[in-house]
């Protein structure tokens, strides 16, 4: 019965909402050409001021005068046609007298109908908190996802003296975004391994990550401990660099990262970051990056068109372009290289650079055709893949981004990040979504 009650009162209010500016009497309006009038009239007055001051000859003032009073005597015949109207007002008064009644009677008469055939007037009453929860809906992927987190659990905690499956544990943590218990497996990790240096380095890296980037007092220790077993550490070296610029060191952090980014082995996958890094920080010194940038390759073709794309020295210089210079230079390093390309089919580094540059000017569905060619040649290339299956997306080429997921997602390990990160794609692909997000 309450329920009826309600619905009453919720038509009331609709009908109520719906009629009443139908059904009120229209408000005396004033029309626009009243206020022309006036206007019009001030501005006789002023030209007959001017024409006395000298500031206009007769010329000038018979032809303003002229213009003045068409628009005076337009304004004048608008307001008479109001007039007409608003004597004609009883009948337009009724049409909207009978649009209301229409529509007064049309909404109960369609939505109760509506609801009586979709809705359930006869189900009882069911308290929140008695019903069944509803499981969110998975899929193979989430479930393979979190059997594999469960079986890491498993294993750490049926082995506790195992310093590697702590260590596997606090991975698939860290990946899964879980900061607080990556850092905890990885502490028990690095107690039973007797500070092992790959541990200490990703142990460090969970505190920083649940600093919200900030390398903590712990962090820079566990960082310390990996570089004296592993000197080469690349994170480790970065993160250190990275206390350093945030507690004021901006040169010392500078020097360490050029030394990382110079040391770093060809195709890097952590290099373009630690090259962001430094031309950041040396713009804030003055400095030139150009000076601190690793050198490029001996066998890397120089200078802004050089067929074999920007080096560091091209990224830096184009820093201080201005933004038409720069998407100019942009513009033909990839001309250059797509018509070197057309007499060199089979160089696949070529078409990946290709793509890439074609992403950087938002050409997507030229950029998925290089990457297409890239594929050509090197079929299981996973960046190629990744970067592939990305842009297939972006242009609404799902199938085919799906399909490149999944190839992606059989050649790497299944305990890595680009799994999960694939895998969460592939996901979103199934279920409609963008496989693009973040």
């Amino acid at each position: 019965m309450m329920l009826w009650i309600f619905f009453a009162a919720l038509i009331g209010v609709t009908l109520t909402w719906i009629g009443w500016p139908l059904l009120r009497p229209a408000p005396a309006r004033e029309r626009r050409d009243a206020f022309d009038a006036v206007v019009y009239l001030d501005q006789l007055e002023e030209l007959e001021r001017d024409r006395a001051r000298g500031l206009v000859d007769e010329s000038q003032l018979e032809a303003a005068r002229t213009e003045i009073e068409r628009r005076l005597l337009a304004a004048s015949r608008a307001e008479g046609i109001e007039a007409n109207v608003k004597r004609a007002g009883p009948g337009h008064t009724r049409s909207h007298i009978i649009l209301a009644v229409v529509v007064l009677l049309a909404v109960p008469a369609i939505t109760l109908p509506l609801y009586f055939d979709l809705g359930s007037p006869h189900l009882p009453n069911l308290p929140f908190a008695e019903r069944t929860p509803v499981a969110p809906p998975s899929n193979g992927i989430a479930a393979q996802a979190q059997a594999r987190l469960a079986n890491a659990e498993e294993r750490a905690n049926n082995a506790p003296d195992d310093p590697q499956g702590w260590f596997d544990l606090g991975r698939f943590r860290l990946v899964s975004g879980d900061f607080d218990g990556a850092v905890e497996a990885l502490a028990r990790a690095m107690e039973t391994s007797n500070n092992r240096a790959d541990i200490a380095s990703a142990y460090g890296e969970a505190l920083s990550r649940q600093a919200d980037g900030r390398v903590t007092a712990e962090a820079r220790n566990a960082f310390t401990i990996a570089l004296a077993s592993n000197p080469g550490d690349p994170r480790a070296r970065y993160f250190l660099a990275l206390s350093d610029y945030q507690e004021g060191r901006e040169e010392a952090a500078l020097r360490a990262w050029s030394d990382l980014g110079r040391s770093a082995p060809e195709g890097a996958p952590w290099l373009p970051a630690v090259q962001a890094r430094i031309v950041e920080t040396a713009r804030e010194l003055g400095e030139a990056p150009t000076d601190w940038l690793p050198p490029p390759a001996p066998d890397t073709p120089r200078g802004p068109f050089a067929g074999g794309g920007p080096t560091g020295a091209d990224i830096a210089a184009a820093q201080e372009m201005s933004p038409e210079d720069r998407q100019e230079m942009i513009r033909g390093m990839v001309a250059n290289l797509a018509a070197r390309l057309e007499d060199d089919p089979d160089d696949v580094e070529g078409w990946r650079r290709l793509a890439r540059s074609r992403e950087v000017l938002g050409y997507n569905k030229a950029s998925a055709e290089a990457y297409d060619r890239a594929l050509e040649l090197d079929p299981d290339h996973p960046e190629t893949l990744l970067r592939s299956a990305l842009s297939a997306a972006q242009i609404g080429e799902n199938a085919k981004a799906r399909a490149r997921f999944v190839r992606l997602r059989d050649i790497v390990p299944a305990d890595s990040e680009v799994y999960e990160m694939v895998s969460e794609a592939i996901s979103r692909l199934d279920q409609g979504g963008d496989a693009t997000a973040q």
